[in-house]
């Protein structure tokens, strides 16, 4: 995604029992990201969590500045403060203020959705907790701007393109 702090790749994973998952956000191209995994059960091997007691969830953030692992609770009760200072702390201020810069678009886009209130939206509640307002978006030629992003298109894709938008082919 380009937006007025640079360009962003947005990863999101999850086990196929939906108990663990994994957001990051990496700003090009310098590289720096912040990650959010959040698991819900069996937290062993999670480093971290293992003093986190059940039935709570473990909230492992990691940015350029190192990681911390708290309980989700542990950003609604009386250690939010302390805990949204430490997680802020992850990221560079730069980075931070690139990531504010997000905050109008992603309550427009669906996909996005995980990465606001569950994600940026613990450390940052002042700047990213806005109800969805989808809209419908545009399409438009991709090809040549994902290989910007390092992910090029295959020939396959390209041609695809190419007749869909009455290109080249």
């Amino acid at each position: 995604m380009k937006a007025p702090g640079g360009r962003f790749v947005f990863s999101s994973t999850q086990d196929p029992s939906g108990r663990d998952s994994t957001e990051s956000i990496r700003r090009l191209p310098d590289g720096e990201e912040l990650s959010r995994r959040l698991v819900l059960a069996r937290f062993d091997g999670v480093p971290g969590c293992e003093r986190i007691a059940p039935p709570e969830a473990c909230v492992v953030f990691a940015g350029s500045n190192g990681s911390i692992a708290t309980g989700f609770g542990a950003f609604s009760d009386e250690r939010a403060v302390q805990t949204r200072t430490r997680a802020a702390a992850l990221v560079s201020p730069a980075f931070r203020d690139a990531l504010f810069g997000l905050a109008p678009f992603l309550p427009a886009v669906a996909e996005f959705g995980s990465y606001a209130k569950d994600f940026l939206g613990l450390v940052w509640p002042e700047r990213f907790t806005r109800p969805q307002s989808l809209r419908k978006g545009e399409r438009t030629k991709g090809c040549d701007f994902d290989a910007t992003f390092g992910f090029p298109c295959d020939p396959r894709a390209r041609e695809r393109e190419d007749k869909r938008f009455g290109g080249p082919g």
